[in-house]
């Protein structure tokens, strides 16, 4: 993610602190120090197989907020991280999908049978807001999932299920709070564990279970084969 020029990177060694680890990695999806998935398992595995769709990265920091109440915020950008934050996401996705048994299979393409799940990223913003004393960290994620049905007349797909997960930790304002890196654990674990919990409850795995639907068109490069 790129940040405004008006908004102040923050240090790492002032993100990190006395933050100390097993594990030098800095990618979330391969150290639990940044995140755990969630043990979720549907109790009614699902029928339909599904295709993830490569994740689209829809963050926009040009809109970000520079101050709160006359307090400046600043933002960590992704440098931090040994890879690109929507590849690492779709890793911990495509575990969380397969490990939950929502749907019989994950497929590395679109046929025309299966579900296509198309991710897209719309929030990970992780920083700090000064205060009159000190400061607070947060970290903000969310994800919008759209599932396309099979495909019908013209190969088209029916929409069947459009939903926003996400959620937002703050830390106490201090005069070294915990860094925003690691709030990505609980803010990330709590994101996955409502988008699985969202998907069982929508049913589009299960054939035998009907759907209120609308009608949309699946862009092509969503349907792409996975690499």
């Amino acid at each position: 993610m790129h940040l405004p020029r008006n908004v102040l990177p923050l240090l790492a060694a002032g993100l990190l602190g006395a933050c100390g680890t097993t594990s030098q990695i800095a990618d979330f999806a391969r150290n639990d120090l940044f995140y755990v998935d969630p043990t979720f398992v549907t109790k009614a595995p699902g029928a339909r197989p599904v295709f993830v769709a490569p994740i689209v990265a829809a963050r926009d920091a040009s809109k970000l907020p520079t101050g709160d109440r006359g307090f400046p915020i600043v933002y960590a950008g992704d440098e931090f991280w040994e890879r690109p934050v929507p590849e690492m996401f779709a890793e911990v996705l495509g575990r969380g999908l397969a490990q939950s048994q929502l749907f019989a299979r994950v497929d590395d393409r679109a046929s025309a049978n299966a579900l296509v799940l198309k991710p897209t990223l719309t929030s990970f913003t992780l920083g700090a807001t000064q205060a009159i004393a000190g400061r607070a960290s947060f970290a903000d994620v969310s994800v919008r999932v759209q599932v396309f049905g099979p495909t019908v007349g013209d190969g088209k797909r029916t929409l069947l299920h459009d939903h926003v997960y996400g959620g937002r930790l703050a830390s106490d304002v201090d005069f070294q709070p915990i860094s925003p890196y690691r709030l990505v654990a609980p803010v990330l674990h709590s994101t996955m564990q409502k988008l699985l919990v969202g998907l069982d409850g929508s049913n589009v795995a299960r054939s035998e279970v009907p759907l209120d639907a609308e009608s949309a068109e699946l862009p092509v490069e969503a349907t792409a084969t996975r690499r």
